[in-house]
């Protein structure tokens, strides 16, 4: 045979490799995004969730449009920010049972920023969504001040001590929701 043509024969077989290679590749792939379309539209996962995960739905505050989650704090209701750049998770007196002369004495921050106020360290259990976070360190200080400004009553802050347990949180603002992954 002559030297060309074995050339030729040899692209053309390569070319048909090819071509049954993207052929596989591309109904693989036509069969994964129907099934994703599918599932959507049966308002099931497509890809299966880490069973794991935790989901904890938020609104947002009227004025600031801040994240807030409704929980439990020592067994009773309260509303918290979520508040990643806080150091601690902070509550307020009521939650903690503090005596509202207690915080006279308490300790203030000589700088931070954003919300700064005297307070005291105390222990207290979180019932956030299905999470319960049990005799963790809070700050308890006042947040009356804090509510008067946000326009709603808020009972303190859900910091980043609390979504440190966690390796991922994703924030679904679509659905109204973090999820938290352990």
């Amino acid at each position: 045979m002559n030297l060309e043509l074995v050339r030729f024969r040899s692209m053309i077989e390569e070319c048909c490799w090819i071509r049954r290679s993207l052929t596989r590749t591309l109904n693989s792939a036509s069969w994964w995004a129907m099934s994703v379309a599918l599932s959507m539209a049966l308002g099931t996962p497509a890809v299966s969730q880490p069973s794991n995960q935790r989901e904890i739905p938020f609104e947002n505050s009227r004025v600031f449009g801040l994240f807030v989650v409704r929980v439990e704090a020592n067994g009773r209701p309260a509303v918290l920010i979520v508040d990643t750049g806080s150091n601690v998770t902070i509550i307020s007196p009521e939650l903690a049972d503090v005596a509202p002369g207690t915080l006279d004495n308490a300790a203030s921050p000589s700088r931070g920023s954003g919300f700064i106020g005297r307070g005291v360290f105390r222990r207290a259990t979180l019932k956030v969504g299905s999470v319960t976070w049990r005799d963790h360190r809070v700050v308890v200080t006042d947040t009356r001040e804090l509510s008067k400004s946000l326009g709603q009553r808020v009972d303190g802050m859900l910091g980043i001590d609390f979504f440190s347990e966690f390796e991922v949180m994703v924030v679904d603002l679509k659905n109204h929701k973090l999820i938290l992954t352990p």
